[in-house]
């Protein structure tokens, strides 16, 4: 008898300190179909004069059944200078926006001619705090989504204030909408601020390293950018042989010298950088840990900032001034985020403040946060969806999926991935670590695709899957088939030895009148049947090919 490997829920994972709580929206009447617009402030021109009043509701130029938020600017007339807070759209709540708060900004935005804007952390509409909430966006004539999300930090709370004896709060995100000195319409609708609140720092339960590749044993620069002296062009860092060793390597320059003068050309320290980025927004307080081996050509004094995304500066310090020497030394820095470095992801290693060419080398790289403040969505490596079929009650069908992207996501063997110490299933509460069953026992679900023991569909994998073939077992406990249009839906979890995950998004729909699926797409263009054999010649029934299911009639 062979064996199988199938899906029992058993310990659950922590979500973390800082996702447990969920997303509120705070806007009232986002959609602009009432007649509240408390929550919207413009400062605008009407009929040549400036008004700052509550924005106006208009019926939407593109579509006569919506309605939609709208503020507007003039012409700058000839001689006149006027700035581009002159014209502006603001999202303003009730509620205060506290530092740490995690924030989504959710719009559809247009305009009558294309332009740009800019974003400001405010109190009260127009009583300014900082000027930087999530940098520029561009309108165009066509309405598209917007989507800004961060960590509400220090200086958009408080902006240059002492936060102990400062009373400003922050509840309004700004927009500068005059950055084009034109008459231009422009358009709000579809409007959500979300605020997830924090709960505060965990004690350190573990680290998650989120840098992938950190040891170089592959090609994976994911994680790592490089600027080699030309400022603003970021690339992906390059990977070099060193004292018979793979290194991350950037090249500072030399400052150009002034023909007339003779003398040297400014030269920032920032003209050379290397950044090591992860996808976790750091919070107040948390804690992290970061850990390398770096040398350089020449002696060196490196400064570390911390940035958002490569480029995207927030605060000017982050692990302190880094001494290179030709000789190898091993940096290990433990820290606690603070106010102002909430919000950023990434490391930058300013490596021009010696005004010369030198080339500076980096490798065995970890990035580390406490393990219980790390989210499922950000560790999460790749996502599929994928369908199951669901056979008449009382029997069994098998289904072959090709899970290649699984593994290259991953970086893993597939015997390990489809072990069942590597395979987590949707429970009520979230994703579960899962066991290794008895043999034909599996993970049942119910019909709102929650793992539950006396639930009809019993989901397995065959321990013989091979060649990233994964052959899942399903089975049919109920009293009835599928109804033509049921579906139930659930997710597969496959997590790799150092804690990433691959999500499969499964649909559990009837077997019967299939007449195309979609499944994993597949490496091959062979036929195989539901039970994962190879067919030279189908006849009439259901069949996969290249990740797709079909009917041979």
């Amino acid at each position: 008898m062979k064996k199988i490997y199938s899906f029992i829920a058993a310990i659950m994972l922590s979500a973390g300190a800082y996702a447990q709580q969920d997303y509120v929206d705070r806007v009232t009447n986002g959609n602009c179909e009432g007649d509240d617009v408390s929550c919207f402030f413009v400062h605008e021109y009407r009929d040549g004069d400036r008004a700052e009043t509550n924005a106006r509701l208009v019926v939407d130029p593109t579509d006569p059944n919506n309605h939609c938020a709208i503020s507007s600017s003039r012409d700058q007339e000839e001689g006149e200078t006027l700035d581009d807070w002159d014209t502006q759209f603001f999202v303003t709540v009730a509620e205060k926006i506290e530092v740490g708060d995690e924030y989504r900004l959710t719009m559809r935005i247009r305009a009558d001619k294309p332009a740009n804007a800019q974003s400001q952390a405010h109190n009260a509409p127009g009583d300014y705090n900082y000027w930087s909430m999530f940098g520029d966006i561009s309108f165009t004539t066509e309405w598209v989504t917007l989507v800004k999300e961060g960590i509400i930090t220090q200086n958009q709370v408080y902006g240059d204030e002492d936060p102990e004896t400062s009373t400003k709060e922050m509840h309004t995100i700004a927009l500068n909408l005059y950055v084009l000195k034109e008459a231009n319409n422009y358009y709000f609708d579809d409007i959500k601020l979300e605020i997830r609140k924090s709960q505060g720092p965990h004690e350190l339960t573990g680290w998650f390293d989120f840098v992938k590749n950190g040891d170089l044993s592959t090609d994976d620069v994911s994680s790592f950018i490089g600027r080699d002296g030309i400022d603003g062009v970021d690339k992906p860092a390059r990977i070099v042989e060193i004292d018979g060793m793979r290194a991350l390597n950037v090249t500072s320059i030399a400052p150009e010298i002034d023909p007339e003068t003779g003398e040297a050309k400014s030269l920032d320290d920032w003209r050379t950088q290397f950044f090591v980025t992860i996808p976790h927004k750091f919070r107040v307080n948390e804690k992290f840990h970061f850990e390398m081996m770096y040398k350089a050509d020449k002696e060196a004094t490196v400064q570390t900032q911390i940035h958002r995304n490569p480029g995207d500066y927030l605060f000017y310090q982050m692990l302190g001034d880094v001494n290179f020497t030709p000789e190898w030394q091993k940096l290990e820095v433990d820290g606690e985020i603070t106010a102002d470095q909430a919000g950023g992801y990434t490391v930058a290693f300013n490596c021009n403040v010696l005004k010369e060419v030198n080339n500076y080398y980096f490798k065995d790289i970890v990035f580390a946060v406490n393990e219980i403040d790390v989210s499922e969505e950000e560790r999460t490596s790749g996502s599929e969806s994928i369908l199951l079929p669901v056979p008449a009650p009382g029997t069994m069908i098998n289904a072959t999926i090709d899970m290649t992207p699984a593994v290259e996501a991953l970086g893993s063997d597939f015997k390990e991935l489809i072990s069942g110490d590597n395979m987590k299933v949707q429970t009520v509460n979230g994703l579960s670590v899962d066991k290794i069953s008895p043999v034909f026992t599996g993970v049942s679900f119910n019909e709102n695709g929650f793992e539950d023991e006396e639930g009809f569909i019993s989901l397995e994998i065959d321990e013989e899957s091979e060649a990233n073939n994964a052959i899942f077992i399903i089975n049919n406990f109920g009293d009835a088939p599928m109804a033509d249009g049921q579906e139930i839906n659930t997710r597969l979890c496959f997590v790799n030895k150092t804690g990433w995950y691959y999500i499969y998004n499964v649909t559990f729909v009837s077997a019967d009148g299939i007449d195309e699926i979609q499944s994993a797409q597949h490496v091959s263009d062979q036929i195989y049947d539901l039970t994962g054999r190879m067919i030279t010649k189908p006849t009439k029934g259901i069949y996969i090919l290249n990740g797709k299911k079909y009917i041979q009639k």
